[in-house]
């Protein structure tokens, strides 16, 4: 038994559920497998930095960062730069 894409959900048995469920499931896109996002938190650790060295570097457009629903997000590709700025 395989879906149409007409049914509505609500008429549904379990099994056409769940193969729309899997069929749904998001994949992974490569640029978040190989360069994925960090926290602040994450980020001043990875960078072994104080609060306010972030904050200021981000002020600065030092480091790039990013918001994603309202987090600060900074990508581990953008702090590798900085680390790699500094040697």
């Amino acid at each position: 038994m395989s879906l149409d894409g007409n049914t509505p959900i609500w008429q549904l048995n379990i099994n056409q559920l769940k193969e729309l469920i899997q069929s749904i499931k998001p994949t992974p896109t490569p640029e978040t497998k190989e360069d994925p996002y960090f926290n602040s938190d994450e980020a001043r650790k990875y960078l072994k930095v104080s609060k306010s060295t972030l904050a200021r570097w981000k002020k600065e457009k030092y480091l790039k960062s990013e918001k994603f629903g309202g987090i600060l997000r900074f990508r581990k590709s953008e702090c590798d730069k900085v680390l790699n700025s500094n040697e």
